[in-house]
């Protein structure tokens, strides 16, 4: 078994795109300026280079936290914010130390929560979010989609080799664990070796039951390509039967 965990891969590889990222993504700004207050305390989880919280700073957000496990990209966040109007800190998803009910909004987005390699901590990671966060607060969640990769024509014969050599390997992984196909923008050709770490893929119906079992109750859902089209929808049978492709994006409420 591979030592090589995906904490070593943003470290190393993943690094200057992680620390030192810029802008918004359509998905993202849509997602911000959709449902969120800019006068309400906010969380940003897995924060990287602080990407994100420093463009929500120029769109006029005024109380914004953000955290991630390594100290590298906390470090590079700090420096871009000179004025400390950001706070920044080092801090574990599965083990925060706020206080219960600290925010009124918290993101989740930048899949963090897949890039957790345990099941046991992917679950944490979701019940400290809910704990974190204010009683008819807003979070906004992002997960690996596999259903979007299952439908591209692109992806699917990877992914049948993969389940074929996991079968014939007597290998317990399910297809929810991927390789990295990309390390650095460059082609990860040990991903044909099936070589760990891997990033979690989520099944539709596993995310909805993932959020929806520590309580927190879906306003809204949406591939990537809903939210391109800016049309988010409101229910699980809705998205199984629209178009979809890239990532999934849910709303949620504490209830």
């Amino acid at each position: 078994m591979s030592k090589v965990n995906n904490k070593h891969i943003y470290s190393t590889a993943e690094f200057d795109a992680w620390a030192y990222g810029v802008n918004l993504l359509d998905e993202e700004k849509y997602l911000v300026d959709t449902y969120l207050d800019k006068e309400r305390k906010t969380l940003e989880a897995g924060t990287g280079g602080g990407r994100i919280l420093l463009e929500m700073e120029k769109m006029g957000f005024n109380s914004l936290y953000g955290y991630d496990y390594m100290p590298e990209y906390i470090e590079q966040a700090q420096q871009k914010n000179p004025n400390s109007k950001i706070s920044f800190e080092v801090q574990d998803a599965t083990q925060l130390e706020y206080t219960d009910s600290s925010f009124e909004q918290i993101i989740y987005l930048q899949q963090i929560v897949s890039s957790i390699e345990t099941e046991v901590g992917r679950k944490k990671a979701i019940q400290e979010a809910y704990r974190i966060l204010k009683r008819k607060g807003i979070a906004l969640f992002s997960f690996l989609y596999l259903e979007s990769r299952l439908q591209n024509p692109v992806y699917l014969p990877f992914l049948m080799y993969l389940r074929t050599t996991r079968k014939l390997r007597g290998s317990s992984l399910t297809l929810n664990y991927l390789p990295w196909l990309k390390l650095g923008g460059k082609p990860n050709w040990k991903a044909l070796c099936d070589r760990a770490p891997y990033m979690y893929w989520y099944r539709l119906h596993e995310a909805i039951l993932t959020l929806t079992s520590v309580d927190f109750t879906i306003l809204a859902l949406g591939s990537s390509y809903q939210l391109q089209q800016q049309q988010m929808l409101e229910s699980f049978d809705g998205l199984a039967h629209q178009p979809i492709a890239g990532m999934l994006y849910c709303v949620c409420q504490k209830t």
